[in-house]
Parts: C-alpha cells; sequence; structure tokens
C-alpha cells in the first residue's frame, strides 16, 4: 500500500534533499505502478493526532481511490514547508508553524486543505498538556500562569512551532504572550531531562510524555490549551490541488476519520497507530485520545489565532496579515462523503 522514506531533518536549512520518490500525482497520470495505482508523496511527522492518514492507509482506502502513498518523515512540520511549495512532495501532514504565514506571504502556492487532530479542556481527556518541573510546584514557586513570566519553557519547534501555539493559548489566561517566556527548542523525547536538570522548568508535550513525566514525578499538569484547540492539518501544493487525485485523496483521509469517531480505542485501531508511530500499544490503551472533525474541515478561526500569536510574538518580517482565503481552501472537506 506504500512506500516509507525517511527524511533528514535537515529539510530546512535548505533544499538539498531529494525524497526517494518525487514528483507525484499530476493529471497525466504520471507516477502510476504496475498495479495501476497512482502514487501521491506525503510528508508527516510520525504522531497519532495524524490517525486518519495511517488509519485510512492500513484499511485500504488510499488503495481503493486509486492511490499509492509513498510516506516520507521529518522531524517538525514547518521543516517541510519548502520542500512541499517546491514540488518535493505532493502533501504534508504535519503541525503548523509560523512558516506557513510567511510561505503564503511571499506566495508559495501551498494551501491547506484540513485539519488533524485536536484536543484540550478536558483534565482528563488532553493528550497535550503544559508540564510544570515537580520541585517548582510543591516549592509554590509556580502556582500560576503568571508565575511563568520569564521562566524557561520547552517546546518542540522552538518559538515557531505548533507547541508555540498551543502554549500561547494557554498563557492568553494570565495576558501573557511567548514574548514574555524564553524558549528552549527540544524534542518531546528531551524534554523530561531539560525539567530534570534546570534547563527548562516547564515544558509542553503530548501523550504519552505527560503521563511519563508524572509517572516518574519529573512534572505535574499545570494548565490544558482551550478546548477545540487545533495546531495541525493538511497542505496541498499548487499541482496536487488541482489534480484529479486531491479530492479522492482527502476523501480518504476523511474515511480514516469516521472510523476514529466511534472508538479510537479500538484495538485494531490502537494497533495501526503503533505500528505507525512507534508508540506501544500500552500507552496508547492508558492515554488520552485526540480527536477530529468527521470532515476533517480546515480550522480557520485556529488558524487566525495562530497568525495573531506568532505575530506577537515579533515572528513575521511583514506588517499585513495573511487572508484566510489565501491561506486556506474548503471545497474539498465540503465535497467529501461523511457518511
Amino acid at each position: 500500500m506504500r512506500r516509507q522514506t525517511p527524511i533528514a531533518a535537515a529539510a530546512a536549512a535548505g533544499l538539498a534533499l531529494t525524497l526517494g520518490a518525487c514528483g507525484g500525482a499530476d493529471d497525466d497520470g504520471d507516477g502510476g505502478d504496475a498495479e495501476g495505482l497512482e502514487t501521491v508523496d506525503v510528508i508527516h511527522v510520525p504522531s497519532t493526532l495524524f490517525a486518519p492518514l495511517y488509519v485510512a492507509d492500513e484499511r485500504g482506502y488510499f488503495e481503493e481511490a486509486g492511490i499509492e502513498l509513498s510516506l516520507d518523515t521529518v522531524q517538525a512540520g514547518q521543516d517541510a514547508i519548502p520542500l512541499t511549495a517546491a514540488g518535493q512532495a505532493d502533501v504534508l501532514i504535519a503541525g503548523f508553524g509560523s512558516g506557513l504565514f510567511s510561505a503564503v506571504n511571499d506566495e508559495l502556492e501551498i494551501r491547506v486543505v484540513g485539519s488533524m487532530g485536536g484536543g484540550g479542556g478536558e483534565p482528563d481527556n488532553s493528550p497535550t498538556a503544559l508540564m510544570v518541573a515537580t520541585d517548582l510546584v510543591e516549592s509554590g514557586e509556580i502556582s500560576e500562569i503568571s508565575d511563568l513570566e520569564g521562566r524557561t519553557v520547552a517546546l518542540s519547534g522552538g518559538l515557531g512551532g505548533a507547541g508555540a501555539y498551543q502554549f500561547a493559548a494557554v498563557l492568553l489566561e494570565a495576558d501573557l504572550t511567548l514574548n514574555d517566556i524564553e524558549v528552549l527548542n527540544v524534542g518531546f523525547g528531551d524534554m523530561a531531562g531539560a525539567l530534570t536538570n534546570g534547563q527548562a522548568d516547564a515544558a509542553m508535550p503530548p501523550a504519552p510524555f505527560t503521563t511519563a513525566m508524572e509517572e516518574d514525578g519529573t512534572a505535574e499538569q499545570f494548565a490544558l490549551p482551550p478546548a477545540g484547540t487545533i495546531a495541525s492539518g493538511v497542505i496541498y501544493n499548487e499541482e496536487f490541488i488541482d489534480s484529479d487525485l486531491a479530492q479522492p485523496f482527502f476523501d480518504a483521509l476523511v474515511r480514516g476519520s469516521l472510523d476514529l469517531q466511534d472508538d479510537p480505542y479500538d484495538p485494531e485501531i490502537l494497533q495501526i497507530l503503533a505500528d505507525a508511530t512507534g508508540q506501544d500499544l500500552e500507552v496508547l490503551e492508558a492515554n488520552p485520545s485526540y480527536v477530529w472533525e468527521p470532515d476533517l474541515a480546515p480550522a480557520t478561526e485556529q488558524l487566525q489565532l495562530q497568525q495573531e500569536a506568532f505575530r506577537a510574538a515579533g515572528l513575521f518580517d511583514f506588517d499585513n496579515d495573511v487572508p484566510l482565503e489565501d491561506l486556506v481552501d474548503t471545497r474539498f472537506a465540503e465535497n467529501a462523503p461523511t457518511e
């Protein structure tokens, strides 16, 4: 059903990188294989955020749509934005960072066509949480959000990453912005170490890292993003968005999303996610699940809030807001079957 090719995380340093199977689908049918399937090149960051992709692939929904996936991985979604815009991949499924808005402002031809996992709001049902070092909580040094001012917070992707937006949504409670904290850019797997050795006072990881920090006494859950916070989704490039496979690809994703609506803890689904992300099955069974819109419609309001958060942090070198109509294309979600 798919070919899997890892991509070096150094993609952000330049475009001197060649994907294992670039030049995906087009209207002329190039890129097909011996079985008559047409290849679609997808860059993703392995995460349960993107469960509809893995479920749709494993259950054959892409194949039924005439598509063979070529899945390529990166460590951070915004690393792959220039690659996708340059046509080295057809689709990017990842978290949104400040680079998305800068790219569209610079007239790179990419569009957000769908959303992926979201969460927040409920303590027992949020995969992502703000974790604060246990000693700082127990000593009373950090007892409310405002106490984070001037503190160092570990965020994957740094100040311009998707996690920074989720944290910015938490900071709003205390009328703070990303400018009011120091950021340590580390991967999720290194956040516990940063808290233990004092490099960071707090971190914003997803499950299972949140659970692991609580269980080993490293940190305590301190706050959650507001309910409905979404910082990831689906991006098409200029050529793919006008191809014959753009709607069938999205329809297959929606079928995967619909499978997740009834029971994201279905044993078969959990095994699919374990295989796709490398997480232990027992961990997936114990941790909160993300939620997905049934039609995976773009989270337009969330995108505007992200743009405002990144602008407040001084991450843009342009003064105008990127118009949402230049950023988002809703037609695929509107035309996708949801039954």
